[in-house]
């Protein structure tokens, strides 16, 4: 109740102050395990996200977050979970994969942290390892706007999310995750089309 009483509070703050459309909510899977991937490039991105979708989603965290004590008591309520990056957060996946087991919706943002460029850079294996593991299907959303976020400015903010995919890549397992990570990346982009025509810096490994 208090997860759909603060998505509801604030869509509602969004809608009046950033004017958000989202465009394509149809695509979220009523059941079964989601891995919903998106852009990144404000604080304010994971409310956005959690907005966007009719299912509560659970989001992996920087650890940082954690450590301011109301905030902690809130984002914990409304299912996060702490990662400690760059260490390779053994806690972080198992939390994850029991998320995907318990068949709810995780959220990612795979660039691993906030670029205010307007560009897709590259991802991180996580998500691709996730799904590969799990089977869960990978939801790509891609926000536009947030970007642009500067104190007392306020963007339209712009949502589109798109059909939901499956990982279907053979090899061994660090060329799977590679691949998977790249299609992932693939499905981002193909997105920003239909946004603002962000940029791309794909280097070609994750």
């Amino acid at each position: 109740m208090f997860y759909r009483f603060a998505q509801i509070l604030l869509m509602i703050l969004l809608k009046i102050f950033y004017r958000m459309e989202v465009n394509g909510g149809e695509h979220l899977p009523p059941e079964g395990p989601v891995i919903c991937v998106a852009n990144h490039a404000s604080l304010i991105d994971p409310i956005v996200m959690g907005c966007s979708l009719k299912r509560p989603v659970n989001f992996i965290a920087k650890e940082e977050l954690f450590r301011v004590p109301v905030l902690n008591w809130i984002i914990r309520a409304l299912g996060a979970f702490p990662v400690r990056r760059g260490t390779g957060d053994r806690g972080a996946i198992r939390s994850a994969l029991e998320v995907l087991k318990n068949e709810k919706v995780l959220g990612i943002f795979p660039e691993g942290t906030r670029y205010r460029d307007n560009t897709i850079h590259p991802l991180q294996p996580g998500a691709a390892l996730l799904a590969l593991q799990t089977g869960a299907c990978i939801l790509p959303m891609l926000i536009s706007g947030t970007h642009r976020m500067r104190f007392l400015s306020f963007p339209k903010i712009k949502v589109v999310i798109g059909p939901p995919f499956s990982l279907n890549v053979g090899g061994e397992r660090k060329e799977r995750i590679r691949a998977g990570t790249k299609e992932i990346y693939e499905r981002l982009v193909a997105l920003s089309r239909q946004g603002e025509g962000m940029s791309a810096t794909w280097q070609g490994s994750a």
